[in-house]
């Protein structure tokens, strides 16, 4: 599995002290990992990048866009990276894991705290390469838990919303749902499964999924929507 990562600060000496403890954790891990870590010492920069990163370090305090914003800009463009915050303030805390962060550190970073984080990362990284078989035009398709926003059934389909796109089966909705994993799904309706990774809005009525700059709706049924409020906060704020 590859590990792409991105490390994100403004500060020189942070950024290259980061660098190689991380190195040395990855050098050090006890299973064959590849991974490959691209400095930027502006959120700008890294937000140009055409590579998707796995994970991203982000300093809260940088010139230009701070670390709040650009975790913004970074979950629409890439809804899957996992976010760690690192700060030298903790002030900065509550704003933070309420903007998508998957950890939030000071710094500098402890050692067995960031192995601890890796290693949940990876986890979460290896769930959501799983793949979804179906059949869609007669033939069997391979779609990874990554791509799906949302799932969805009407009538006798089954209907699976991607990034790239729509596929419909007449697998059962059931069956579909079954190869989903509560990590990243959450059944928000009896006909209805969304990908937390894509949710940027939502209310009693419905729930927006957005990627790309394009945004999809979902279903929520009123009996789900207390239970799904509170996973979705949770998620939010990194409990995964």
């Amino acid at each position: 599995m590859p590990l792409n990562i991105a490390l994100c600060d403004d500060e020189m000496l942070d950024i290259e002290r980061e660098k190689e403890l991380i190195e040395s954790v990855l050098t050090a891990w006890p299973h064959s990992i590849n991974w490959g870590i691209d400095v930027f010492t502006s959120s700008e920069d890294m937000l140009k990048s055409n590579k998707t990163y796995n994970m991203v370090f982000l300093d809260v305090e940088m010139c230009g866009m701070n670390g709040i914003e650009t975790a913004e800009a970074l979950h629409k463009k890439s809804p899957v990276s996992l976010i760690f915050f690192v700060t030298h303030h903790e002030d900065y805390m509550d704003e933070a894991l309420n903007k998508h962060a998957f950890r939030f550190w000071t710094k500098p970073i402890n050692r067995a705290r960031l192995i601890y984080g890796i290693q949940s990362a990876v986890k979460e990284i290896k769930i959501c390469e799983k793949i979804v078989n179906v059949m869609s035009d007669r033939k069997m398709i391979q779609i990874p838990l990554r791509d799906i926003l949302y799932i969805y059934h009407i009538g006798r389909h089954t209907c699976i919303v991607t990034a790239d796109g729509t596929y419909t089966t007449t697998d059962t909705f059931k069956n579909v749902a079954g190869q989903l994993t509560d990590v990243c799904f959450f059944e928000t309706h009896a006909s209805c499964y969304v990908n937390l990774n894509y949710v940027s809005d939502y209310s009693k009525t419905g729930i927006t999924c957005s990627y790309n700059g394009k945004k999809y709706n979902a279903l929520i049924s009123t009996r789900k929507y207390a239970a799904f409020n509170k996973r979705f906060k949770e998620w939010s704020c990194g409990l995964r």
